[in-house]
């Protein structure tokens, strides 16, 4: 008799790669055919080129014995039936045959002696052409659902001994409250030949089955059910079986309640998790359970209307897997034809994201197998004949060369063999007498599915220039993806997608609601594409989910990211190179439109620092009370330093630029809470005739402010004269002058230094005025004058080289109409400005002079030793040294060095701060070494304080900050840059040991 196999004979049958190996087969499987020579006969051609090409079909082919015979001699589908019998066999305890039936061991090994001939069938009814790819899927995906049932009723039996009490002693999966959901290809029934299989197990908490210990059962039940099929014994495995589709697997135990499953798909369910329910289906268990709770998940998977987000959420789907028609890598050896361009994925998705779109209002569509989907959308009108034909042609073709990949050792393998002779082998299987006629057809099939891909959604805006492909989507690392962000620098692609996935998966705060996901699909992509333009990506990336984990929520901030790709690469760049930006952004959301709008205003050449003066000061003198003044000032102060700050480490302004910016803050800050404190006092204790002047010193007196610098201030006062009694205020609680200012400034000290709900301002130093922490908050003008000219020391002179008036206060009569404080020049400005330089100018004798100067260098020196040479104000030949040189010449020159300005920085002359001091009194080179290491040393204090808040230490900067470090600095990298900190700060030291130090000593 003939064989079935030969109902439908094949062209295409395997040519023996191996023909020694072919022949070996053929005399094996002839052995059991002594009385149907001819039968056996007519297929020995199919036997010797599968013998020839597949190791493991022939060790099947051999193993199996007579059961051979069936396969070839009787219809394919009785020998699959009889498969599935003997999986779904289950006799209760004592009446199978064996007696032993429901033990689970008998049920590993009858599951694989049945998974044994399922496969042989399978694999001799798609070879041999009597059963096309598609239909040797669907019978082998039958056979997958008798094999979990089986599995699934000897797990139930074993869980009896931990109290489930079967329904149905005969059938325990009947309402036994474990359902079993088959997903991907098992749910469609087009599982591959060596697939494993997606499933869920979901269980009711209240089934009566499960005896009130239904969570206990369930996670039982689920782990012998992944032992019975997956575990590999000497028999081999039934299937693989992953778990890993359920709700949040990262988090969730291997079986989860129906309510909760529920509860995350609502509040967290990504776009291919709709997509992968489009497949699901009751499979095993409690059926009725299974298909109960897909119902309730018809609203998530299928929605009826679908507005501007709903279709955002589908396309994405698509934008995960970056296509452009025409442009896309197609290869042959090495291709993944499951997963590369023009694969079978991007047939699947074709299908599912259409039936996403459509399928809310039309059933028909909703079909879990994937030719199905592409019949019904042709049917519907959806898409074109041509299409349909094209992409179902190239389905059974891919599929088709897929299974004979995995025919060859029973391998999960989708890529065509990277090797000649496995190319070689694969090219004989599929019955190609030439490689080359295999490549073209791989190429033409590949090519045609990758360019109706990309037509699907071909109005869709290109999200990055780069090609690839970046799929963040089910519960593996997709190969192309690893690829492509190796190809963009990432050296750990499988942690970035980890933490991508888990941004998708609503893992952070940000990310949690359907919205922010879909925007943060969108702009993936490009994000990623922007971060790997930095020195170091992954250093990078961690920057930015640093930066996103401690957002609120993530909406408003990634539909900006959306809608300005220009503000990727600044916002990258600031969370890459500074730390301390990094938080306060994440603190602040706003402040990414700032950076926006502040880069508008660059390019269209506005300055932005008057415009901020004028702006504090009208918005604090608009506060309704006091707290809103301080909050307001705080949270406009914070933000501008912030922008500031953000400038200098993205290269926009220099080092001195910002310490000038800075300084415009804290003088403006200062100009516009001096007027709320008044206002406290006056509410308090009525008004005062007299004027007050805020002396600046240290950093904010010298123009030099960084991020993070505290202010050094003192407070003079001076009220006129009425009387033995003095003046004092006109409130119903009056208090004399010195009491008055004394309270005014304690108040204007806190307004500056006390945190509110907008954070804090500045750290107020007043400790350099006259008689320092034991002296008056406020000294009057006539004191300040005299403890200088009689009791100061000289380190205390010294730092008023750096004084400077940011503004004076007017009270009383003496307060202008505007209520804004500081009119430059006049009163009790020019009086102090005067005084202060009197004081400077008078004559000093210099070897006292240069004795205290380096007396009290020696004093600082030992009380604060510097962390390393990055340390620039504490090192040797460091900016103390370099300040306390500038200071003495300062002194040493009196009424030739420039005189102390007032609160209007136009004129000042600190731009040169060595010019000021020294004049001509150094060699010019001493000169032009001074000026170099001031610059130096600025410009590593102010990027330093910008992004990390300290002392910068190379080890722990890491690449970005390195490399902007080293551009500021004009250096290659951060070790010539170390190696020009330590030749300057040497030179320094000499010259300070020449000037100074040597001088002092004699």
């Amino acid at each position: 008799m003939a064989s079935p196999l030969l109902q439908n004979p094949s062209t295409a049958w395997p040519l023996p790669y191996d023909a020694a190996a072919g022949r070996r087969l053929v005399d094996a499987a002839a052995a059991h055919f002594p009385a149907d020579r001819e039968a056996f006969s007519s297929i020995s051609g199919l036997i010797a080129g599968i013998g020839g090409c597949s190791p493991y079909l022939s060790r099947l082919i051999a193993a199996q014995g007579d059961a051979i015979v069936g396969v070839l001699t009787t219809p394919l589908q009785q020998s699959m039936d009889a498969a599935c019998a003997m999986a779904l066999c289950d006799d209760e305890p004592g009446q199978g045959a064996s007696g032993g039936e429901n033990d689970l061991d008998d049920a590993m090994v009858r599951l694989r002696r049945a998974k044994a001939l399922a496969a042989l069938t399978a694999a001799l009814g798609e070879i041999s052409g009597a059963w096309s790819v598609l239909e040797a899927a669907k019978a082998f995906s039958g056979f997958a659902d008798a094999a979990l049932s089986g599995a699934m009723r000897a797990a139930l039996r074993a869980a009896e001994a931990d109290g489930f009490s079967p329904a149905d002693p005969s059938d325990p999966e009947v309402a036994c409250g474990v359902a079993i959901l088959a997903m991907g290809k098992l749910g469609g029934g087009e599982v591959n030949y060596s697939s494993d299989i997606d499933v869920i197990v979901l269980y009711d908490p209240d089934a009566p089955a499960l005896a009130g210990n239904a969570r206990a059962i369930a996670l039982n039940v689920a782990k012998r059910l992944v032992k019975i099929m997956a575990a590999q014994t000497r028999d081999g495995y039934v299937f693989r079986t992953d778990l890993r589709l359920r709700p949040d697997p990262g988090a969730s135990a291997a079986a989860v309640s129906v309510a909760a499953a529920e509860a995350y798909y609502e509040a967290h369910g990504q776009n291919w998790e709709r997509a992968a329910f489009i497949r699901a289906r009751a499979a095993a268990g409690d059926r009725s359970l299974g298909e109960a709770f897909l119902k309730t998940l018809r609203p998530f998977v299928w929605r009826k209307y679908l507005d501007f987000a709903a279709l955002e959420d589908i396309h994405s789907i698509k934008r995960q897997v970056h296509a452009s028609k025409g442009g896309a890598s197609i290869e042959f050896a090495g291709h993944d034809l499951k997963t590369g361009a023009g694969g079978i994925r991007e047939i699947e998705f074709f299908a599912q994201t259409q039936q996403l779109i459509l399928g809310g209002k039309n059933p028909a569509l909703r079909s879990p197998n994937t030719p199905e989907a592409l019949a019904s959308l042709l049917a519907s009108g959806a898409v074109a004949a041509d299409q349909h034909d094209d992409l179902i042609g190239a389905y059974q073709f891919l599929r088709r060369a897929e299974h004979r990949l995995q025919m060859i050792n029973d391998q999960q393998t989708h890529a065509i063999p990277a090797n000649a002779e496995g190319v070689e082998r694969l090219r004989a299987f599929l019955g190609y007498q030439h490689v080359r006629d295999f490549e073209a057809d791989i190429r033409r099939t590949l090519a045609c599915v990758h360019d109706h891909f990309a037509d699907l959604f071909n109005e869709e805006e290109r999200l990055s220039a780069m090609d690839g492909s970046l799929s963040f989507t089910g519960v593996d690392h997709d190969p192309r993806t690893l690829a492509s962000l190796r190809e963009m620098g990432f050296e750990r692609p499988e942690t970035i997608s980890d933490t991508v996935r888990r941004w998708h998966a609503g893992g952070l705060r940000a990310t949690r609601t359907t919205k922010a996901r879909e925007l943060l699909t969108r702009i993936t992509p490009r994000l990623l594409e922007s971060l790997s333009k930095s020195a170091s990506p992954d250093e990078a990336f961690i920057a930015l989910d640093a930066f996103l984990s401690k957002l609120p929520s993530g909406v408003q901030i990634f539909s900006l990211f959306a809608n300005s790709p220009e503000i990727f690469d600044r916002l990258t760049r600031i969370v890459t190179v500074a730390p301390a930006l990094a938080r306060r952004l994440a603190q602040r959301r706003h402040l990414v439109e700032a950076v926006l709008e502040a880069s508008w205003r660059r390019s269209a050449g506005e300055e932005t620092e008057a415009p901020f003066r004028h702006l504090i000061i009208k918005e604090v003198a608009g506060a309704p009370d006091f707290e809103t003044a301080l909050n307001t000032a705080r949270r406009l102060a914070n933000d501008e330093k912030f922008l500031i700050a953000s400038r200098l480490v993205l290269g926009d302004i220099d080092a001195p630029a910002a310490a000038a910016a800075f300084t415009d803050i804290a003088d403006a800050v200062i100009t516009a809470i001096a007027p709320a404190a008044r206002a406290e006092m006056e509410r308090r204790h009525g008004a005062i005739d007299g004027e007050l002047a805020i002396l600046a010193l240290g950093r904010l007196g010298a123009r030099q402010m960084t991020a993070v610098s505290d202010i050094d201030l003192i407070f003079v006062y001076d009220a006129p004269d009425t009387g033995s009694g003095g003046t004092v205020s006109n409130g119903d609680k009056p208090l004399t002058a010195s009491v008055y200012f004394t309270r005014l400034v304690r108040r204007l000290v806190t307004a500056l230094t006390a945190p509110t709900q907008e954070g804090a301002l500045y750290d107020v130093d007043m400790q350099l005025r006259p008689s320092g922490g034991a002296g008056p908050a406020a000294v009057s003008k006539t004191a300040f004058e005299a403890y200088f000219e009689k009791d100061a020391w000289t380190w205390e002179v010294m730092a008023l080289t750096k004084a400077r008036i940011v503004t004076t206060l007017g009270c009383g009569r003496h307060a202008r109409a505007d209520a804004v404080a500081h009119a430059p020049g006049g009163g009790l400005e020019d009086a102090l400005a005067a005084g202060v330089n009197a004081i400077i100018a008078c004559s000093r004798d210099d070897t006292a002079l240069v004795r205290a100067v380096h007396d009290m260098r020696l004093r600082l020196a030992a009380s604060k030793q510097p962390l390393s040479v990055w340390d620039l104000k504490n090192a040797d030949g460091g900016l103390t040294d370099l300040e306390f040189i500038l200071q003495y010449f300062h002194l040493r020159r009196g009424a030739l060095a420039d005189p102390v300005h007032g609160g209007d920085p136009a004129g000042d002359p600190v731009a040169d701060p060595v010019g000021r001091a020294v004049g001509a009194d150094l060699p010019p080179e001493d000169v032009a070494l001074l000026r170099r290491a001031w610059r130096l040393y600025q410009t590593v204090m102010q990027i330093a304080r910008a992004a990390i808040g300290g002392v910068f230490e190379p080890a722990g900067a890491g690449l970005a900050l390195s490399d902007v470090m080293s551009q500021a600095c004009s250096c290659s990298d951060v070790i010539e840059v170390e190696r020009k900190i330590v030749e300057t700060e040497t030179l320094v030291a000499a010259l300070y040991g020449r000037v100074v130090r040597q001088r002092a000593e004699q």
